[in-house]
């Protein structure tokens, strides 16, 4: 979502009886997935539809490898996942919007939401949304990945794979950082049967 649709800044735009009447929502998403697609669609050499962060990229590999920038430039180089893991932990997750945890760019717990959706039912809740806002169009909120079920979408196979090949010590330590996000919606460890969903009681 667009930074201007975000609760912080929609606050500035509305008087306080507007703003308090208007109907808000989110859309939050297991914080393994988002990892490792945020490294797929900004850092990596990935040719993907989003819009790469590649000066970001670039001082990874110059910080993980000791290398100067010209160096990382000329010989084009990308950072791997775990150079990008480890910079998380290094940074605390505090660089930028698209690797920063969720619950901080949301606004939690100043802010309130009358529906919170995970990504991994945006398809069957989309549509709940786009009646409550009256949205002429039909387009849901989703994954632009071709599998419609999440647990086989590519985000998600490659988070199993690479967050396993990681030391064991620096999954916790990225788990640490995004604790709050997990506990959001429940959602589900990689090593789950139904990752990344989120786990309700039955």
């Amino acid at each position: 979502m667009s930074g201007k649709h975000r609760m912080v800044n929609m606050r500035r735009q509305y008087n306080d009886t507007t703003f308090q009447k208007a109907f808000s929502f989110t859309v939050v998403r297991n914080p393994w997935t988002r990892m490792v697609s945020g490294y797929r669609d900004k850092l990596s050499d990935e040719d993907t539809q989003g819009n790469g962060k590649r000066t970001i990229g670039m001082h990874i590999v110059q910080q993980m490898r000791g290398l100067n920038i010209a160096t990382v430039k000329e010989e084009g180089l990308y950072p791997t996942f775990a150079e990008y893991a480890s910079w998380l932990v290094e940074h605390r997750g505090n660089i930028n919007v698209h690797f920063s945890p969720q619950y901080k760019t949301l606004c939690i717990p100043n802010a309130r939401y009358d529906m919170v959706v995970p990504l991994e039912y945006a398809s069957i809740l989309g549509g709940e949304v786009l009646h409550r806002i009256n949205s002429p169009r039909v387009s849901v909120l989703g994954s632009y990945d071709k599998s419609s079920d999440p647990r086989l979408q590519k985000s998600t196979l490659f988070a199993r794979e690479w967050l396993s090949d990681l030391d064991s010590d620096l999954v916790e330590q990225l788990y640490g950082i995004f604790k709050t996000d997990f506990t959001l919606l429940n959602y589900s460890n990689f090593t789950h049967p139904d990752f990344p969903l989120p786990l309700y009681d039955h």
